[in-house]
């Protein structure tokens, strides 16, 4: 198993190279593509699966060109509406990348599509989970940027990111590695901590989010003091 964090400081935005046995999966790659290919060309590995964690909204994704250049389909996970050419994933739906297999956890609450993918050792124990926008090093992803006045507000999606985290998060055991899309300095989150990657034990210690009680103080502690996205924002999610 090799796994390797892409990380653009710029964009504050990791991306991941997973493989084992020279199959390689993607995730949420950035629009430069060559760094990808030429990884993979490197290790004699070819690309299998683009996994992406949502629709981002900070920067314009690499997905379709990746696609085009190695076959390898773009995944996207349960209430995706797109009609560009992806597989869309359910809930608990198995990948296997060389000798490990990565699980689809449906995770909405930063969007409706968000989704975090577990990935499983060769022994079938779970190493990591990469959670998009969904968790990341001290912070969780603002919930405002997918609501829509006439179905969802952000307190609606706040109370949806409470129970996907409770759900599917928290309960992961607490050696497993979080690796989130985004680092200090990213607006995808209010108060993102300083680290690029944690552990679902030091989030439960430290993230503010994760102490609340309830899921109305959870919902208080995230939509409170979040500052105006920018105003690309809604630009980028709708080219991704």
């Amino acid at each position: 198993m090799y796994i390797q964090q892409l990380y653009t400081g710029c964009l504050s935005e990791a991306a991941y190279y997973v493989e084992s046995n020279g199959e390689v999966a993607i995730i949420d790659p950035l629009r430069d593509i060559d760094v990808y290919l030429e990884l993979a060309n490197e290790r004699n590995a070819k690309i299998k699966y683009i996994f992406e964690t949502h629709f981002h909204a900070d920067f314009v994704s690499g997905h379709l060109d990746l696609s085009r250049a190695t076959g390898a389909p773009i995944v996207y996970g349960p209430d995706t509406e797109t009609k560009l050419p992806v597989h869309i994933a359910q809930d608990g739906e198995i990948f296997t990348v060389g000798s490990l297999t990565i699980e689809v956890l449906h995770t909405p609450g930063h969007t409706l599509e968000s989704t975090c993918y577990l990935l499983k050792d060769e022994n079938g124990k779970d190493h990591c989970v990469f959670t998009g926008d969904t968790l990341f090093a001290g912070d969780v992803g603002r919930p405002d940027l997918a609501q829509k006045a006439d179905e969802f507000t952000a307190n609606d999606l706040a109370a949806m990111m409470y129970d996907s985290l409770q759900k599917k998060i928290i309960p992961l055991a607490d050696d497993v590695i979080v690796y989130p899309a985004h680092g200090p300095g990213s607006s995808c989150g209010k108060n993102i901590g300083p680290h690029t990657h944690s552990t679902v034990g030091e989030e439960k210690l430290y993230n503010y989010a994760l102490k609340s009680t309830s899921k109305d103080e959870f919902v208080k502690a995230v939509t409170d003091g979040i500052p105006p996205p920018p105003q690309y924002f809604p630009i980028n999610a709708r080219i991704n």
